[in-house]
C-alpha cells in the first residue's frame, strides 16, 4: 500500500540533483530485520526511515526490495548508505539499471501532481 503524504519541511543546504517524489511504501533492506519505509525517491537515490539505522554505517552497499505501486514485480536497488539520522537512512543508488529509472520515471509521471508548485522534472 501507498501512502503519499506532504511533509512541509524547509531544507537549508539542498545539495540534491534529482527531484524528490515523496510517498510512502514498504521495503527490505537486505540484512536489516523490521519494517523499513521508503519515503521517497528520486533517480538518485532514496530515504528508507527505519529503527535499524543503527546498524548500518556510512558508506555501506546495500540491497533495498520493494514493489513500488506502478510495477506489477518487487524491484531490487543497490545503494550506499550516505547520510544516517533519527529517523533512518539516505542512500545514493550505484549503477542504476533501466528497469528501476523506468520504474521511477513511471512513478513521478503517476505521481506528479503531488509535487509543490515550480518543480521542474526535467
Amino acid at each position: 500500500m501507498v501512502d503519499i503524504r506532504s511533509e512541509k519541511k524547509e531544507v537549508v543546504n539542498n545539495r540534491r540533483k534529482n527531484e524528490r517524489l515523496e510517498f510512502h511504501c514498504e521495503a527490505a533492506v537486505v540484512g536489516l530485520m523490521g519494517k523499513q519505509i521508503i519515503t521517497d525517491i528520486s533517480l538518485g537515490g532514496i530515504f528508507i526511515e527505519t529503527e535499524n539505522a543503527d546498524n548500518v554505517r556510512i558508506g555501506q552497499l546495500i540491497t533495498i526490495s520493494t514493489k513500488l505501486p506502478t510495477e506489477r514485480e518487487i524491484i531490487r536497488f543497490h545503494a550506499r548508505v550516505v547520510n544516517k539520522t533519527k529517523r533512518g537512512m539516505g542512500c545514493r543508488f550505484i549503477s542504476l539499471e533501466d528497469r528501476g529509472r523506468e520504474a521511477i520515471c513511471l512513478c513521478f509521471e503517476m505521481f506528479k501532481d503531488t509535487l509543490p508548485v515550480g518543480c521542474d522534472q526535467d
